[in-house]
């Protein structure tokens, strides 16, 4: 009797869970994807670990492990950070700008940059297609830089912060902690 009891709570609790809408990413989180911040963090960690420049740091660290850590892992971290620096008001904010076309277009430029001046080993994501930007998204790309929030995301106060070091710190500790010889 225990067991077809469990077996028909176990059922309508799979029903359920298999019934339910798929939550809504955060909207830090969403905003971390569309400025693809994990990306291009993950991506220095790796040159960084691959050039031996963090050798006397994290001693014994296989770069070509280090090489395959997916940003996805860093993504929910670097929310939280983006939670400790934008209130929930301008996380909406800078989202719409950076799902804009003008948004898109800013963050694949700017690795579309990093990648031609870092190489094909840099780890930054290949971005297909040519780079076409037009006069109005230019305008509306400067417009959100020069905002105060724009310079609150793109300046020192988001990379600066206790919570990006911190977050910085945590990654290279992880990478290590799962890459070490």
């Amino acid at each position: 009797m225990k067991t077809l009891v469990l077996s028909i709570l176990l059922a309508s609790l799979s029903a359920a869970v298999q019934a339910a809408p798929a939550a809504e990413p955060s909207g830090s989180i969403a905003l971390v994807r569309a400025m693809r911040a994990e990306e291009l963090a993950l991506s220095s960690a790796k040159r960084a670990f691959a050039s031996g420049a963090l050798e006397n740091t994290y001693p014994g660290v296989k770069a070509g492990c280090v090489k395959r850590a997916d940003f996805a892992d860093f993504t929910a971290p670097f929310a939280r950070v983006v939670e400790q620096v934008l209130n929930p008001q301008e996380i909406a904010t800078a989202l719409k700008f950076y799902q804009s076309d003008a948004g898109v277009k800013y963050v694949e430029g700017t690795l579309r940059r990093l990648r031609a001046r870092f190489g094909d080993d840099s780890g930054l994501p290949k971005i297909a297609g040519e780079e076409n930007v037009s006069q109005a998204e230019t305008a509306a790309i400067s417009e959100f830089a020069s905002s105060d929030l724009g310079r609150k995301i793109m300046g020192k106060q988001m990379t600066e912060s206790p919570g990006a070091l911190k977050f910085g710190r945590d990654m290279m500790d992880e990478l290590a902690r799962r890459c070490r010889k």
